[in-house]
């Protein structure tokens, strides 16, 4: 057929499937309408409204593959023409953060702390701010590096508990309950949809993420980081490689690490023409994989040397590169894996027992330092755990989101046919170790152990109600969760608490994160007046309305590089730059008491509105992390603390949250 003949007839087809839809929205629109289709639709009948019945299946597949080839946005369409991140300007900066330190100080401390501001405002703050503008001319994303660098490469604590965080998807609610013998026919199918998500990214298919009132496309350059990307540590300041590329752009890694009792195996997953092998090909390699570790000593547990310090774990690698250049190259083959896959004996039955597992179960089986670590457990659950410094959770909630969907459309078998062929067999990487490994290793384990036995995480779901109630009031979901955890803090502890919320900043080029700090003086009222009975309820209901006005705000500001955390940031790493005394403005007692510095009590984020949840520790020792998903019907969310702090329980907040949603609820309905 001719091109001309293609794609005409894959015009016809998307008008038709538009004019069956009732609207028009464009070619580009219908065909990116039909990849989120295909990517997220848990039923069949969703994916047959973007069909013609009168087109044969097989035609109609051919078509959309073809519609989406010729007229799909590119994944990194977007990327050269993505506005460069503003810097905000100095005066309202301060102006807001002043703002967001009077709920945690006294009058006459805020007092101090106005000064302070001022005299930098007219000081030193001038010239940082200038400097700051002159490199915003010449980077077009000033933060990227300094956020990367100084946020977390520099730390010389260890990744698991201080930065990498887990994520995973509900397959036990519909479709894959704990069962024990289940693993080896579930982890080939959940392999086999991730690498289905790395194929499109391969070709350049996964649709362009745009702002949902603006259309602005987002920045989607994490997303190259989802895959083959690791974290390698350095003696002072660890690094970031990855090896991923697309098809234009040349070849990509194509094998997995496999961790199996101590050891460690290459395993090849994607064939000659770029095709991820089939469940029943990987199951054969799991399969040889599991039967060689079978009743046969472990191995030496290389993977734990990943949880230490970062500076011993980069002079011990460092002496593993030397003792044998096979070492060296094992571990590049590490590096550059998709993922790393790994066994665990454990059997979690929940998410909160996934979480738990996953974050500070077994340091032995978890490659800490991959940006995606998949654990598969005895129980047939898997959970993720990710190396956070390339990339912000929303990457792999996407991917977790897709998996999901897959498997919720398709069912929880392979139903496809299996190519006659030879497929190529697991590889062992063997270490070559010396005592001294051998007791790095243990001594890895105790640091792990030490900090482990002092978390605990748990991950209910509030079924009350969820995203379609809170919306039948008009009333934001996100807003609505970060009023309920104030309130829910504050009931506790009677106080605020400095809270952080994560915001976007991806419509911009290489955007990250801005911080929200949720707690106001609107919402602290609002608390106060909850915890007063003689306040009527519809002085409360307006005062509710007053802290999610306020939050809302806050957020859009934030979205819009208009908060003020990153601008402080740049303006403190500038003057550390320089050599100059610290300004006193990051020094007054405010700053750390409103958060600043990161010593936000709660630290949170909204994991979108799927049913796939994640879990971070807290930012600090008396704090809270929780990550929350809204769902119609449902609010999951996680919340950790450390058990060592008697000032929080991760239970008794979790109690407060439901509380304090069902208190929202009542009020709403009071008039």
């Amino acid at each position: 057929m001719a091109v001309w003949s293609v794609a005409y007839a894959i015009l016809q087809w998307a008008k038709a499937v538009l004019f069956c839809a009732g609207s028009w929205l464009g070619l580009t629109g219908a065909v990116r309408q039909m990849q989120y289709g295909l990517l997220f639709a848990t039923d069949r009948k969703e994916i047959d409204r973007l069909q013609l019945k009168w087109i044969p299946g097989r035609l109609q597949e051919w078509l959309l593959k073809k519609a989406i080839q010729v007229f799909g946005e590119r994944t990194w369409k977007y990327q050269d023409s993505l506005p460069p991140l503003p810097v905000p300007p100095l005066k309202s900066s301060l102006e807001k953060y002043l703002e967001s330190v009077k709920p945690f100080v006294t009058a006459e401390e805020y007092k101090e702390t106005e000064a302070v501001v001022r005299q930098f405002e007219v000081g030193i703050g001038q010239s940082l701010h200038q400097q700051l503008l002159e490199r915003a001319k010449v980077n077009r994303n000033w933060l990227e590096d300094w956020w990367l660098d100084v946020v977390y490469l520099r730390s010389r604590l260890p990744l698991p508990l201080n930065s990498n965080i887990s994520g995973s998807i509900p397959t036990f609610d519909h479709i894959w309950p704990p069962q024990d013998g289940t693993l080896m026919d579930r982890v080939p199918l959940h392999l086999w949809y991730g690498l289905q998500m790395w194929k499109l990214l391969r070709k350049e298919q996964i649709p362009v993420d745009k702002a949902v009132r603006t259309g602005q496309p987002f920045c989607m350059d994490q997303f190259r980081k989802m895959v083959s990307t690791h974290r390698i540590p350095g003696v002072t300041m660890d690094r970031i490689v990855s090896h991923f590329r697309t098809e234009a752009e040349g070849t990509a890694p194509t094998h997995i690490t496999l961790l199996c009792k101590g050891r460690v195996f290459k395993l090849e997953v994607i064939d000659p023409e770029g095709e991820p092998l089939t469940p029943p090909e990987l199951k054969r390699q799991l399969d040889s994989v599991r039967q060689q570790c079978e009743n046969a000593p472990e191995g030496p547990h290389i993977s734990t040397l990943t949880a230490e310090n970062r500076t011993k774990w980069a002079m011990i690698r460092e002496k593993l590169m030397t003792m044998d250049t096979v070492n060296a190259e094992n571990l590049s083959v590490i590096e550059q894996s998709i993922i790393v896959l790994a066994f665990d004996d454990a059997f979690p039955k929940n998410h909160e027992e996934n979480f738990y597992e996953t974050l500070a179960g077994n340091a032995q089986n978890r490659w800490f330092d991959h940006i995606n670590t998949i654990v598969a457990y005895r129980s047939g659950l898997l959970c993720a755990n990710y190396e956070h410094s390339p990339a912000d959770a929303m990457v792999h909630v996407y991917s977790g989101y897709f998996i999901n969907s897959q498997l919720q459309r398709n069912g929880p078998h392979w139903k496809g046919s299996v190519p006659d062929r030879v497929i190529p067999q697991p590889e062992e990487l063997v270490f070559t170790i010396d005592d001294e490994i051998r007791e790095a290793v243990v001594q890895a384990e105790k640091t792990f152990l030490k900090q482990a036995s002092d978390f605990e995480v748990i991950c209910p779901s509030f079924t009350d109600y969820g995203k379609k109630f809170i919306r039948s009031f008009k009333l934001h979901p996100d807003s609505y969760m970060q009023t309920a955890l104030q309130l829910a803090y504050f009931r506790l502890h009677g106080k605020p608490a400095p809270t952080y919320e994560t915001a976007t900043l991806r419509q911009y080029y290489h955007g990250r994160t801005e911080t929200v700090r949720s707690c106001t003086m609107e919402v602290v009222s609002w608390c106060q007046a909850m915890l007063d009975n003689t306040v009527p309820a519809e002085e409360r209901k307006e005062l509710m309305m007053a802290a999610f006005k306020k939050h809302i705000q806050l957020m859009e500001e934030a979205k819009n590089m208009l908060g003020f955390d990153r601008h402080l940031f740049g303006l403190q790493v500038l003057a550390m730059g320089a050599g100059i005394p610290l300004p006193a403005i990051f020094s007054d007692p405010a700053y750390s008491k409103s958060g600043g510095g990161g010593n936000f009590v709660l630290s949170t984020s909204l994991g979108g509105y799927t049913p796939c949840p994640g879990a971070a520790a807290p930012m600090v020792h008396h704090g809270h992390g929780i990550f929350y998903n809204i769902q119609p019907d449902r609010i999951t969310y996680s919340v950790s603390a450390w058990k060592s702090c008697v000032e929080t329980s991760a239970e008794e907040m979790s109690g407060s949250i439901q509380h304090s949603l069902r208190d929202m609820r009542q009020l709403l309905m009071s008039s």
